[in-house]
């Protein structure tokens, strides 16, 4: 019979030889009914953040249209990052959405909702959320800044 210790010493020994369970891209995701503030999942480039409230400086999506699904300015497919519905959900955007900031939309959920994306894993949210949206930094154009910068 295997102890605890031996479980874990077993796991390790897997995860050094590299032959333990991997996540791949593309696969589902989802946060859990007992994830807690500041637990993330990362889809591609855009971070889902549990979060404790809607933070200062975000303005209400009074009438969200069904474009209001996507959290990702832009027209790409990889900017396609799309709640499957709006139905239980409050739309928060930054007074200053413009594509340029790494911090998007925050939403509070009353019902379970997930964010599809035509090549990632689509990530689950429970009900009982409140998630903010951050983005991945660009290194193309915060490159292109800093060199102007340096001229």
């Amino acid at each position: 019979m295997q102890t605890s210790i031996d479980r874990i010493e077993t796991h390790a020994k897997k995860i050094a030889s590299g032959k333990h369970e991997t996540v791949s891209p593309g696969q589902p995701a989802r946060f859990t009914e007992a994830s807690s503030v500041n637990d993330g999942i990362w889809q591609g480039d855009l971070g889902l953040e549990i979060i404790e409230k809607v933070p200062d400086g975000y303005t209400l999506v009074r009438r969200a249209k069904d474009a209001d699904r996507q959290l990702v300015p832009g027209n790409t497919q990889g900017s396609k990052h799309c709640l499957d519905s709006l139905s239980g959900v409050k739309l928060y955007r930054p007074e200053k959405w413009d594509g340029e900031s790494l911090i998007g939309p925050c939403f509070v959920l009353t019902e379970e909702r997930t964010v599809q994306h035509p090549t990632h894993g689509a990530v689950t949210i429970p009900a009982g959320f409140t998630v903010q949206c951050r983005y991945q930094r660009e290194f193309d154009a915060e490159l292109r800044r800093e060199r102007r910068n340096a001229d």
